[in-house]
């Protein structure tokens, strides 16, 4: 459609990526990007070449001020969180190469995915069973809770392995109460539903202090009240990774948190006060 507007073809692009596809492994990142850049030319692009993420929102927010500011972009997406520490000003706007104004960038391999994973597991999957005990004492198996909780493996549940393996369970667990929803939920190939539901909750936590949560749609009356403390209690390992992820970034550059003028927040996720907050 772009094409068709312009009235010519396109050759080139630049595509935006986050700061690392994969965490702490060099060689995987780079094949991760040429698996891109090998898509981009079979589509017909001839010139193919990439931006890291929070480097482009850091040029978008340039556009907005009058004078230079230090500035740390954080960029919360869906799987990943990227920063950027880089220096803006309405002069240097104007210089086609600003590698010298990108003092360091960093990320790690956590997103909003991550965060509805944490409030599925604390919050909801405890009703299918999730940290039930079997008659020997031990815990139930949590496969089939984290799966659920994943958005990319929720598929997996409704395997006839899967139910298998859990329909063998039930025979050994103290309480049979959540593993009797979970196969209902399975039995009806809600985990999608059930998965949207909690990333909404999420969404309504960043503005609300609880979001009661109705899953009548598995079982009449079933339905459990979350809130925001719980949230913020169930991501803080991943919050730890993210600040300290910020920390590394700060320290590589060899700047002080008193020499940032403005941080900068983009993303879905970037909305979670816990998160501003901790890096802020």
């Amino acid at each position: 459609r772009a094409e068709h507007t312009a009235g010519r073809e396109f050759e080139q692009v630049v595509l935006g990526r986050p700061v690392h596809f994969v965490d702490d492994d060099a060689q995987a990142d780079q094949e991760a990007e040429d698996t891109l850049a090998e898509v981009a030319r079979k589509i017909g692009f001839k010139d193919v070449s990439f931006q890291f993420e929070p480097i482009a929102a850091a040029f978008d927010y340039e556009s907005t001020i009058k004078d230079e500011e230090l500035v740390l972009i954080v960029d919360i997406g869906g799987g990943t969180s990227d920063f950027s520490l880089v220096r803006l000003s309405p002069e240097r706007r104007q210089h086609d190469d600003r590698q010298q104004d990108i003092l360091a960038t960093g990320g790690v391999h956590i997103g909003g995915t991550d965060f509805d994973k944490q409030l599925s597991l604390q919050g909801v999957m405890p009703l299918f069973g999730y940290g039930s005990r079997m008659k020997s004492g031990a815990y139930m198996p949590t496969s089939h809770h984290m799966n659920l909780a994943t958005w990319h493996t929720i598929n997996a549940v409704y395997s006839q392995k899967s139910q298998l393996a859990l329909g063998s369970m039930r025979y050994d667990i103290e309480d049979t109460g959540g593993i009797d929803r979970l196969f209902k939920l399975i039995e009806q190939r809600a985990g999608h539903w059930l998965a949207m539901e909690v990333e909404e909750t999420k969404i309504q936590l960043t503005h609300a202090e609880n979001r009661h949560l109705p899953m009548d749609r598995v079982e009449a009356g079933l339905s459990v009240d979350l809130s925001r403390v719980m949230f913020e209690a169930a991501i803080d390992a991943q919050l730890e990774r993210v600040r300290n992820s910020v920390t590394n970034l700060l320290s590589d550059a060899g700047v002080s948190v008193e020499q940032v003028n403005t941080v900068f927040f983009t993303g879905g996720s970037s909305g979670i006060p816990a998160l501003r907050n901790s890096v802020s």
